[in-house]
């Protein structure tokens, strides 16, 4: 559940068919300079305006070729919320329930704030005191009220959103059945392809799939494909992780250990980072003694196309290759690739 409510309210860009026509308006509370509006990915400015400093109102009006998820940032770049940027009349104000920004008066946002009202309510109730039978139910609500939610958005950019972030936990049959529900203008946006270039990317990496060559550079700046460690008597375990989540840290150990005992066995690691801070992504690998192939998988335009092509959309994530080139184990975790490689190796 952490991981799917983590990728509910990650960055994602959003891109639609049709032109819109946007107005912000808002107040900035001690906010004197100029704001922006981000697109979601950080890499446009779609718009800057200067806080009016007696009264803290500020002004975003212009268009865009296409409906959009956006940030507005204050002076320093720090997002204070997210827009769902479509026609209509946009006011941000400050919730002052949880002190902070949010978006109202168009159908993407209201019905964003309505649902995070319910999830905090599913939220809380879980992270009570209960049984894992009753966290069970209650995750099971959870799951239900986002296809619900969906269901009712599939006319507006917010279904296409949710389903783009919800799909990374679901089957490629499950996703596939809920883009049928999407009308004619939803299915021509860019996010809308992207779910279905997701899912042939999970198809191609099924198990029983042969492997996706892939390259990054080192920490070196030299260029490592996956290809080279492929081979016979290899088996190599395809990581994707970064330095900024937990639960790629907390997996370091196991592979760590995983690699010590079997590295002389023949098995190989070729960790992905995602990391913007390439600084940071080099000194953790050093840190924590990962002596195994590191590559950096965010290129300078801060895409991911290591990742998009093996169709991961949450990590950390993993794929184990065959001497074959065949993937024959995914999401291994903890003490599950040890278990795996004594498996097909033998125990050492």
């Amino acid at each position: 559940m952490k991981r799917l409510m983590i990728a509910l309210l990650s960055v994602v860009a959003l891109c639609g068919c049709q032109g819109v026509n946007y107005h912000i308006t808002g107040v900035a509370v001690n906010m004197p300079g100029e704001v922006k509006l981000l697109s979601a990915d950080g890499s446009e400015v779609y718009d800057t305006c200067e806080v009016i400093h007696e009264t803290g109102h500020f002004e975003f009006k212009g268009s865009l070729d296409e409906p959009t998820v956006a940030y507005m940032v204050d002076p320093d770049d720090v997002p204070l919320t997210m827009v769902f940027v479509e026609n209509g009349d946009i006011q941000i104000y400050l919730d002052e329930n949880y002190n902070l920004y949010r978006a109202k008066g168009t159908p993407s946002n209201d019905n964003f704030n309505a649902m995070n009202e319910h999830l905090n309510d599913i939220q809380m109730r879980f992270n009570v005191n209960t049984t894992d039978e009753e966290k069970q139910v209650i995750l099971a609500e959870y799951m239900a009220f986002i296809k619900k939610t969906i269901d009712e958005n599939t006319d507006n950019i917010l279904g296409v959103y949710l389903l783009k972030s919800a799909s990374a936990e679901w089957s490629v049959a499950e996703t596939r059945e809920y883009l049928e529900k999407f009308s004619s203008n939803m299915r021509k946006t860019a996010i809308f392809k992207s779910i279905e270039e997701q899912i042939v990317a999970k198809e191609r990496t099924e198990i029983g799939a042969s492997y996706i060559n892939i390259a990054a550079e080192d920490a070196e700046g030299k260029e490592v494909a996956l290809s080279s460690l492929v081979g016979e008597g290899k088996w190599v375990l395809v990581d994707f992780w970064a330095t900024w989540c937990g639960p790629c840290r907390a997996e370091i150990p196991y592979l760590v250990a995983a690699y010590n005992t079997y590295s002389e066995r023949g098995f190989e690691i070729y960790g992905v980072s995602l990391d913007n801070d390439a600084t940071a992504w080099k000194d953790y690998v050093v840190k924590n003694d990962m002596r195994w192939v590191n590559v950096l998988g965010i290129n300078a335009d801060k895409k991911a196309p290591s990742a998009d092509a093996y169709g991961v959309r949450s990590i950390p994530s993993n794929f184990l290759i065959s001497p074959e080139g065949k993937i024959v184990a995914k999401n291994l975790r903890g003490q599950e690739v040890i278990k795996k490689l004594a498996e097909l190796i033998g125990k050492k």
